[in-house]
């Protein structure tokens, strides 16, 4: 009977939860449109008045708007007591926006017509943000929040401007005020201050991002960081993590967080599956008909490195990044790659049916990965198809090396298992498929991330021996690899994580980051 009234009582706080979950992010969405509005008076006074436009009157402007960046902040931690399953777009925005990396809101339109007015250039900037998340608060609210009842004292903030006008400082006084109202409803968040695990750098995983880039022999998860995509700037020449990084620290489009983030943790298991993959064609290769004469002492070296990356495997699968996808990497990955091994060990020639079970092990990892946006080869192949007394030690050498690297790489991932774990649980993400985000790193994005300096710097230290993972190829040997870019799935998964993002989100305007506007003296 206890067990039945407990089952009850977790049901009911459960559809309490979610009925409070939409009136909520409804409720948070209309304070926050109205506060735009509220602030909107005074940009467009400055505006009317640009005869006296200082860069000062604007960075004041940016400070007033700032003083909701801890509001947003606990609006989000609320809305996360929940247990949402949905991602809160027009939130989101705003936090990106209010406490974005640089701590400064100052951002510079990218004027066509040459303009080197710096004054006029930061207010046109504000105004882009601004009618940009206005526009996106009133589309969410507009399709959202029909019949949503709004309590008067939770959404107000229609204050009267007072003898002091339209000035800066009145305008950081009376926000100030309205600031201390709110934060006075949720006075346990503010102590707690649990509220600060969602500011963006959480999310845009900066503590890993921001690591140096040289080419020191060992930096943490540089082979995270410089995991290539699918996005290309020239035949030779991808992004990587790490340049889409750069763009998103001022991309306050909150449509493009989630495909970043399945990025970033799907890119963490890419070392594991370049070692699984080489080692199943080099077992293949080894235990053909015309490797005979190398078998006898690689064999044995062959088996010690199956086994360490079992090891591996079985490490990653207790780490928390891929805790929905714990089926997948324990039934498609390690059982099969066990099953590989133990076929290696235990027979002197592979059949053709495990020869067959093999390719369809790097199948299934060429589909993640490239569903997921990855540069991910399906297959290298040598070039005399054989491994030989002449080339054995060096391919055998070659592999040992990555593993080392994989080795460092996993006692680094280790260290930052809660860091990437607290993303994948608050936002639940379950499917790694970003093609349904479809203006995600579009054709005019990727070409001004290719011109910039700072790719140009990630791109030659990527190429650094020590950061590189991308090992397709032995250099002495020269590899032909196959790169399947439409495979075709054996199976569809649905994306729950697509409901995350319906259409009806579509914005008439997104203004995009270095394109549209670039931060000011950053």
């Amino acid at each position: 009977m206890k067990i039945f009234l407990l089952f009850i009582l977790m049901i009911s706080l459960k559809l309490s939860l979610s009925r409070y979950e939409k009136p909520a992010q409804c409720s948070y969405s209309r304070y926050f449109l109205n506060f735009f509005n509220h602030n909107e008076r005074f940009l467009l006074e400055i505006e009317k008045n640009n005869n006296n436009l200082t860069i000062e009157i604007l960075m004041n402007y940016g400070k007033a708007l700032q003083t909701h960046s801890e509001v947003i902040m606990i609006f989000l931690n609320e809305f996360f007591v929940c247990r949402s399953k949905t991602f809160p777009f027009t939130l989101m925005t705003l936090n990106m926006y209010l406490n974005n990396v640089s701590d400064s809101l100052n951002m510079i339109a990218q004027n066509k017509d040459g303009e080197k007015n710096d004054a006029k250039k930061l207010l046109e900037g504000y105004k882009i943000i601004h009618f940009a998340v206005k526009n996106q608060l009133e589309i969410y609210i507009y399709n959202s929040c029909v019949n949503i009842p709004f309590k008067d004292n939770m959404v107000s903030c229609n204050p009267t401007i007072g003898e002091n006008g339209y000035n800066m400082k009145n305008l950081i006084n009376i926000n100030n005020k309205l600031k201390d109202r709110m934060l006075d409803k949720f006075k346990s968040s503010l102590k707690s201050n649990s509220y600060n695990k969602y500011h963006p750098k959480i999310f845009l995983f900066y503590d890993i991002m921001t690591l140096s880039i040289d080419n020191s022999q060992h930096i943490e998860l540089n082979l995270l960081r410089f995991t290539p995509l699918d996005f290309q700037c020239s035949k030779d020449i991808r992004l990587t993590i790490q340049d889409v990084f750069q763009y998103m620290k001022y991309d306050f489009n909150s449509m493009d967080v989630l495909p970043y983030i399945k990025l970033v943790i799907s890119a963490t298991f890419r070392p594991l599956a370049i070692l699984i993959r080489n080692f199943l064609i080099l077992i293949q290769v080894a235990s053909s008909d015309n490797s005979d004469s190398v078998t006898v002492w690689l064999k044995p070296q062959f088996i010690e490195m199956g086994q360490k990356i079992i090891e591996h495997v079985k490490k990653f699968i207790t780490l928390s990044p891929y805790q929905y996808k714990k089926t997948f990497l324990q039934r498609d990955v390690l059982v099969k790659f066990v099953e590989a091994n133990k076929n290696y060990i235990e027979k002197t020639r592979l059949s053709k049916t495990d020869i067959e079970n093999n390719n369809i092990l790097i199948k299934t990892l060429s589909n993640f990965f490239i569903k997921s946006k990855f540069y991910f080869t399906s297959g290298i192949v040598l070039t005399n198809k054989n491994i030989t007394v002449d080339n054995a030690d060096y391919i055998k050498n070659q592999l040992k090396k990555i593993i080392e690297k994989v080795d460092i790489y996993m006692k680094d991932l280790e260290k930052w298992n809660i860091y990437l774990n607290f993303n994948v649980r608050k936002f639940k993400i379950q499917f790694f498929n970003i093609s349904t985000f479809k203006k995600f790193i579009d054709f005019k994005v990727l070409d001004h991330i290719c011109n910039t300096e700072a790719h140009s710097e990630i791109y030659n230290a990527s190429k650094n021996d020590s950061n590189n993972i991308n090992i397709g190829y032995f250099k002495d040997m020269e590899i032909v690899e196959y790169y399947i870019k439409n495979l075709k799935d054996d199976y569809k998964e649905i994306d729950k994580d697509t409901k995350y993002c319906p259409s009806k989100y579509d914005l008439p305007f997104e203004p995009l980051h270095i394109i549209d506007y670039l931060p000011y003296n950053v």
